[in-house]
């Protein structure tokens, strides 16, 4: 197999329509605004103003530098260290953006209202744009890091999904919602000049994005059927567990690769690392982004996909979830009320990563 691609097969309905109104007030101003907002990656990006030798983001937004076994490493090795991170994750978001770019694709055949198809196609150009302008910073920088196994998993089930809702829940509602609060914190964070000039913008674009698949989930979820609704909310619940990596499994193990790539001595810097880890307990969290708990989670309580019956599975990851009014707190792995509710699904032999184990959980 060729690592530098795979492929998925998608059994793709297609929706023809006879009608060439814009029904929906909301889409078609969404719809009007991506028209007005458009961006040239060649153009309106300054790329002789690139910097390779600053750092990508503020450290200080990275959990990384708060630890002792980071602080006690040379600057020259810190700052390889942290390049080499925000590297492996940008090489992820661009992944994610091709991904978007092809289910976009798809959502244009298969949306049946013309609203709908309008907004997916003018979806297909943000997402172009985005995978050409981080094509070419990661190039400005002379590495690109494949695709994570699980962010692969989660792509290839996108792309092979036959319901068109089922795509829209998966890539704007998680994956958009995910590198919204990604491109918020770049927007915010952003050091090296060029990536300043241009994530502001891929983050407008990206909050349109997001914005489309919640106005259209909102008023569609309610109308499926119940077993219709329940494969999306564990599809949901799923692809949460995987990447978000409190279910117990380790999620983006490859990210071990930009480590290896430092230069730093990883026999000596490993087990002071995890040391680190071990005492996660002590670790301050202040003032550091989750993008499940910021956006992620609330938008699925919106559209409805957070079901009672599932809102235990969140608890034992660290997030506390109110229905009621659509909040979420995140506590982390390391709370009493997680650790709790950990033991409870241990006790009944429930794996909670599985969203139809933890259906099974009993009072």
């Amino acid at each position: 197999m060729d690592p530098a691609q795979f492929s998925t097969d998608a059994l793709l309905s297609s929706t023809f329509r006879d009608d060439y109104g814009l029904e929906r007030e909301k889409l078609e101003s969404l719809y009007s605004k991506s028209k007005r907002h458009q961006w040239n990656a060649e153009l309106d990006v300054e790329w002789d103003r690139f910097e390779p030798d600053v750092d990508i983001l503020d450290r200080r937004s990275d959990l990384l530098s708060r630890l002792p076994s980071v602080q006690a490493l040379p600057e020259n090795e810190q700052a390889s260290l942290f390049k080499a991170g925000n590297l492996f994750l940008i090489s992820q978001v661009l992944h994610g953006e091709q991904a978007a770019l092809m289910t976009c694709g798809q959502l244009v055949n298969s949306v049946p209202d013309m609203d709908g198809k309008f907004a997916a196609a003018v979806q297909v150009i943000d997402e172009a744009r985005h995978v050409e302008v981080f094509a070419r910073y990661l190039q400005c920088h002379g590495r690109r890091f494949p695709i994570d196994p699980d962010l692969q998993s989660i792509v290839t089930q996108l792309l092979a999904e036959h319901d068109w809702e089922a795509k829209c829940v998966g890539m704007q509602v998680i994956l958009e919602s995910i590198a919204l609060s990604f491109f918020r914190l770049g927007e915010e964070k952003a050091v090296e000049p060029v990536l300043a000039q241009f994530i502001g913008r891929v983050h407008e674009d990206e909050a349109r994005h997001v914005a489309y698949g919640v106005l259209t989930l909102e008023d569609r979820i309610p109308q499926l059927a119940e077993e219709t609704r329940e494969r999306l909310e564990n599809w949901a619940y799923d692809a949460i567990a995987r990447i978000g990596g409190r279910a117990g499994k380790q999620s983006f193990q490859s990210q071990m690769q930009a480590l290896a790539t430092t230069g730093i001595d990883l026999e000596r810097f490993l087990p002071a690392l995890m040391a680190d880890f071990a005492r996660i307990h002590e670790m301050d969290f202040s003032g550091l982004n989750d993008p499940m708990a910021q956006t992620v989670l609330p938008n699925l309580l919106r559209i409805g996909l957070v079901p009672e019956r599932l809102v235990p599975g969140y608890l034992a990851q660290g997030w506390v979830v109110d229905r009621d009014t659509r909040s979420v707190r995140d506590i982390h792995t390391f709370a009493s009320e997680t650790q709790d509710m950990r033991r409870v699904f241990q006790d009944q032999g429930i794996d909670f990563a599985d969203p139809a184990q933890v259906s099974r959980l009993e009072d």
